[in-house]
């Protein structure tokens, strides 16, 4: 414990021993300063700290008016006693006055450890509240600081009282000048009337449970007429019998994040419309083919077949001639609607499939003699870590774009390439052919479609091209991601 260290002002050794003796019985540890003269107890009221001064009332060229008077200037906090033997109801009051804390009569010493103790109590608790309010003092400026600096609102909710109170940012919120301390009504003023049902029960559902946080997004009027988005996040304050008193946190603007959601929103919607859009020309594209093929191929053999039986039919010496001939007609027919019906059936990928029906679909290319297609694939067992659903993607975008090159590219080479990789599935398909202005991809159908399957399985087109250096385009499909989709 340390020690109480206390300055005596006392010409009487008789008394000054009585009085330490008296105060032994304090539950302090003390150390005492004697003085007797004016200038024994100036020197040594400057030297050093006190936690109490003791002084009689009347010395030689000096008194106790005059000793509180110096202790004032040095340090008016410190506690003064004065003891003496006799002393006017006038004096006493002056040495009040003046600052003392308290007198002690002699022939009544037994008073003064408990006096000692009083004060020393009231020394202390004058010392922890100037500590607190110092210290409230800071806190409250640093908070009025951080209110007046934060782009969000800080905002206070007393329960008990109904009011709230909220930074200056509120302002940037509402739009106009205001108050920093509102009844929680005023507050309801500036919340849209269609939010302010479902905010209100929220709140009401929050203090009167158990939770201890309370989050919600709602809107907010602002003076010009528009509309503010705002996001509340809040700390609920409760006793120690669980009532809330207390709802503090922050209020964020997110107007401009709900815009921009919003416009997500939208974009989305317009890329599904495309999406769509691409895949009802695609299937229309695919049956003016199927059209295309039956009227011009099927339908004529088939008309051969006709006039070969009714040839037949009209003049009967060359019966057996004219059906052999409907026959061979028809035979045809029927191989070329099963190898239209092959083209549009998704080949089977399981096991080695997808590799075999690359390899064959490249064969049947380089067949032609048009163009020298190579076939670039991982490991089989690395193909095989590719599901169906994207395998039939990859295989059509392959039947694309070779079609696009045998139509418009005019190149001599082209190349297909595959990787497996950790997170993506790689496809390249690149020719040399005469290529063509990037800024007009969105002219023809084939890309659009490629571009249409890719966004189906949350994947990327990248197009390099211009006239005259061919054309390469990489598809990229993240693994993690399987779209079940033809």
């Amino acid at each position: 414990m340390k020690a109480l260290r206390i300055l005596m002002l006392e010409d009487n050794p008789m008394d000054a021993a009585v009085i330490q003796k008296t105060l032994s019985r304090i539950p302090y540890q003390t150390t005492f300063t004697l003085t007797a003269t004016a200038s024994e107890y100036m020197e040594k009221l400057h030297q050093q700290d006190y936690d109490l001064i003791l002084s009689d009332y009347q010395l030689p060229n000096f008194d106790a008016v005059k000793a509180l008077k110096a202790r004032n200037e040095k340090n008016s906090s410190i506690p003064f006693i004065l003891i003496t033997g006799a002393v006017s109801e006038e004096v006493a009051i002056l040495i009040l006055k003046e600052g003392a804390d308290d007198y002690i009569l002699k022939d009544r010493m037994q008073r003064l450890p408990f006096a000692v103790e009083k004060l020393l109590v009231k020394q202390k608790i004058k010392h922890d509240k100037q500590f607190l309010e110092s210290s409230l003092s800071e806190l409250t400026e640093r908070f009025q600081l951080a209110a007046k600096t934060s782009f969000d609102v800080i905002w206070d909710y007393d329960i008990e009282r109904g009011e709230v109170y909220c930074s200056s940012a509120i302002e940037k919120i509402i739009g106009r000048n205001s108050k920093e301390n509102f009844r929680l009504n005023d507050l309801k003023e500036f919340i849209h009337p269609d939010d302010l049902p479902a905010t209100e029960k929220s709140l009401v559902m929050v203090i009167k449970g158990k939770e201890n946080r309370w989050r919600k997004i709602f809107r907010v009027l602002r003076n010009d007429g528009s509309i503010a988005w705002v996001n509340i996040n809040a700390l609920v304050l409760r006793d120690k019998e669980e009532k809330a008193i207390r709802v503090t946190g922050v209020m964020h603007d997110v107007t401009e994040v709900r815009k921009l959601q919003h416009q997500l929103v939208e974009q989305e919607i317009q890329v599904q419309k495309q999406i769509t859009g691409i895949a009802i020309a695609a299937q229309e594209k695919e049956r003016m083919e199927i059209g295309r093929e039956l009227h011009d191929n099927v339908n004529q053999i088939l008309a051969t077949a006709k006039i070969m039986i009714d040839t037949a039919k009209n003049f009967p010496d060359m019966r057996e001639l004219c059906l052999s001939k409907s026959q061979e007609a028809i035979m045809e027919a029927i191989k070329e609607l099963r190898g239209l019906a092959h083209s549009m059936m998704p080949p089977p990928f399981e096991n080695n499939e997808f590799e075999n029906v690359l390899h064959d679909l490249v064969q049947t290319i380089n067949l032609t003699g048009k163009i020298k297609l190579t076939l670039s694939l991982p490991p089989s067992k690395e193909l095989q870590k590719i599901n169906n659903h994207i395998k039939l993607c990859l295989y059509r975008i392959i039947q694309e774009q070779v079609s696009n090159i045998l139509k418009y590219a005019k190149a001599k080479n082209a190349s297909i390439r595959i990787d497996v990789r950790e997170t993506e599935y790689f496809l390249s398909i690149e020719d040399d052919g005469v290529g063509f202005e990037a800024a007009k991809r969105t002219e023809g159908i084939g890309l659009k479609n490629i571009e249409s399957r890719c966004s189906l399985f949350n994947g990327t087109m990248d197009l390099v091209t211009a006239p005259g250096k061919g054309c390469r385009i990489k598809v990229r499909l993240p693994v993690q991601r399987e779209v079940y989709s033809n």
